[in-house]
């Protein structure tokens, strides 16, 4: 049966396959802030229940994994479940773009629970022999199907997308201070054909593929090869995600 957008609200976070999650802050706050916007009360204490979910009910590993945290409002419950970190992670991937499917009101840019199309999204670009599909919008890249677009401009600017219904990605504001260490301002903006015809790079930033560079959309190269912004931040998230501080042990929420 089809689910309706305020159904649920998830993120999906990194995780050490046993005991700790990176950046849980960062996604409760993005969770908290998307459940409030879809109308969906989320349980006082909901750091415990999930902490609870994964310590208890999900098999351990000794690798890296991506863990889904989902509240569902129907049965009012969180429900976490693992997978496999993808094969293609901090590497040159190839693009394809798709129109983007619209929802209203505050449903927008929100992780919410009618996310077939992003899947559906996922599976086309695959098909037609490409790793990620960008969503478009009135000619402007709007989204990808799972991870936040970066525009590296001629002129040393990095351009995210400036509308409503692009999700805010956790790992964007994790390497936003990489940008200003790197001296590379960072705007919004509409991310148009003029902008991306004359970039020297396009960026993919999420938990799951970390930072990969697009060298094609829709068969066509892009940017400039010589340019090696994406492998600075490949770096900065690697040094990064070996920082302890960073991650969060849920034994601190669980009973």
């Amino acid at each position: 049966m089809a689910r309706k957008p305020r159904d649920a609200v998830f993120t999906t976070a990194l995780w050490d396959g046993n005991t700790k999650i990176a950046h849980f802050d960062n996604h409760m706050k993005r969770l908290r802030d998307h459940a409030d916007r879809l109308r969906i009360n989320l349980p006082n204490n909901s750091e415990q229940l999930i902490a609870d979910s994964i310590l208890d009910n999900i098999e351990k590993f000794s690798e890296k994994k991506l863990i889904n945290i989902t509240f569902d409002c129907i049965s009012g419950e969180f429900h976490t479940k693992s997978r496999e970190l993808p094969k293609l992670r901090n590497c040159n991937i190839d693009a394809m773009t798709i129109p983007m499917k619209k929802w209203l009101g505050q449903v927008t840019g929100t992780k919410h629970g009618d996310w077939q199309f992003y899947i559906d999204a996922k599976e086309v670009a695959e098909e037609n022999g490409v790793d990620i599909a960008l969503l478009i919008d009135e000619y402007c890249i709007i989204d990808s199907d799972r991870a936040a677009i970066v525009v590296i401009d001629e002129d040393g600017v990095a351009y995210i997308s400036d509308s409503k219904q692009t999700v805010e990605g956790v790992t964007l504001e994790i390497v936003t201070g990489g940008f200003t260490e790197m001296g590379i301002p960072l705007n919004k903006a509409k991310l148009n054909e003029r902008l991306v015809a004359r970039c020297t790079e396009i960026i993919a930033l999420g938990t799951g593929i970390g930072c990969c560079r697009i060298l094609t959309i829709d068969g066509e190269d892009i940017g400039n090869k010589n340019s090696a912004i994406s492998t600075k931040f490949q770096a900065y998230l690697a040094q990064h995600y070996s920082n302890t501080d960073n991650w969060t042990d849920l034994c601190e929420y669980s009973n």
